[in-house]
């Protein structure tokens, strides 16, 4: 043990602390034998006890030369061989004189080498540091450490003798998507074990909607997902409106949730005023940094009772005009059921082209029949209806002129000289 071993175990000893991590590690291969020597506080000391911590367990004992297990043995008086080391040999010893009470603290540590239990695992991660990632390199459960080495197109970028290797980039550097590998080597005596692992890097890609619209006085939520990002994207958001790219923090005013590669805006009391106007979501994972723009549009809300009340009058008003006009001109319709004709404007009813042939033939048969004095029987009829065509005079219009009125009075009387013929 040198000088500064000896000065830290004495301030454990002193300070009653844990003197496990400035202990002397002696290594050993499966399979083979490692000494162990005692270095305690006390000089020339020759009869003395080892044990090991975690749990104790007492592997030589002061009145003995050797143990009940064969593989432990006492080596020059006070150093421990250990034979056919395996792996649950491992651990912290201590020694102590016979003649001492209490355990001191355990000043070494036994490795056993087995090349690493676990394969090379690779991670790239984004430091928080716009434009700067940083690459990890790891392969644990051996012993001695391995030898590991970060390589980009050939090019070193970091390398050294421990378990975890871990090296911070600047992307500026790699603009092309590069491919870093690492490299593993684990020796122990002639036998050499080697392995890699790399990682992809991929730069984040932004999908959104590019317009949005909010009614004032209400809540409106923007959304932006990014996807493709190695390592995985953080998303920031920013609002050009009266500040350009000022950051978008949570509070009362703004509520920000991301889900996943999922982020979400939401903007609570929209205003015209304060609110409308671009926002930009930013995605940076260290590889590259990009943007995408959302413009947000606020609208004042419209009547919408009035505006229905106004369609549902004009169709009222389509409906009564289409109603009058088919009721003002189908000749069909009965003048009494007509409420937009007046009743002493009409001079004549029409009778079915139909009927005014059944009419005239019964008229024909009554003039062809001979005459007799006989009292004159009720009028024939034809399917109920009369025999002749009757004119039914209404009271004329007020505004009629008189040369009509004559002409009609003396076509009645012609025909009435001429039934008494």
């Amino acid at each position: 043990m040198g000088p500064l071993a000896e000065l830290l175990l004495l301030l454990c000893v002193l300070y009653g602390g844990s003197c496990e991590d400035s202990a002397i590690i002696v290594p050993g291969e499966e399979g083979g034998q490692a000494v162990l020597p005692c270095n305690t506080m006390a000089v020339n000391a020759t009869s003395v006890t080892w044990f090991m911590v975690n749990p104790r367990v007492e592997v030589l004992s002061c009145d003995k030369e050797g143990s009940s297990n064969p593989k432990y043995s006492r080596l020059n008086g006070s150093s421990l061989l250990i034979l056919d080391l395996r792996l649950q040999d491992e651990g912290f010893y201590g020694c102590k004189v016979c003649s001492e009470m209490a355990d001191p603290p355990a000043h070494i540590q036994l490795k056993i080498a087995n090349p690493p239990a676990y394969a090379m695992g690779c991670s790239v991660n984004y430091t928080g540091v716009p434009s700067q990632f940083s690459l990890t390199c790891y392969w644990l459960g051996g012993y001695p450490a391995p030898q590991l080495q970060w390589e980009n197109d050939g090019k070193i970028l970091s390398n050294g003798t421990l378990d975890t290797l871990l090296v911070t980039l600047n992307s500026s550097e790699y603009t092309d998507k590069p491919k870093p590998t690492c490299k593993g080597q684990h020796t122990i005596t002639n036998e050499i074990k080697v392995d890699t692992c790399n990682v992809h890097l991929g730069y984040p890609n932004l999908q959104s909607h590019a317009l949005r619209t909010c009614i004032k006085g209400e809540n409106v939520t923007l959304s932006c997902s990014v996807f493709g990002a190695n390592p995985p994207a953080v998303i920031t958001w920013l609002r050009n409106v009266s500040n350009p790219n000022v950051e978008v923090r949570s509070g009362a005013k703004y509520q920000i949730v991301q889900i996943g590669n999922d982020s979400f805006l939401t903007i609570v009391n929209c205003s015209k005023e304060e609110d409308e106007g671009n926002y930009i979501c930013k995605s940076e994972n260290g590889v590259a940094t990009k943007e995408i723009y959302i413009w947000l549009d606020v609208t004042t809300p419209h009547n919408i009772v009035g505006l229905v009340s106004a369609i549902m009058i004009l169709f009222l008003v389509v409906v009564a005009l289409i109603t009058g006009t088919v009721l003002y001109c189908d000749p069909q319709i009965y003048i009494k059921a007509n409420p937009f004709r007046k009743g002493e404007s009409e001079v004549l009813v029409l009778v079915e082209s139909e009927e005014e042939e059944e009419m005239q033939q019964v008229g024909d048969s009554v003039v062809n029949t001979p005459y007799t004095d006989a009292e004159p029987s009720t009028p024939a009829v034809a399917n109920g209806n009369i025999y002749k065509h009757e004119v039914l005079f209404h009271s004329p219009p007020d505004n009629i002129s008189s040369d009509l009125l004559s002409e009609v009075s003396e076509e009645t009387e012609g025909e009435h000289l001429e039934e008494d013929f």
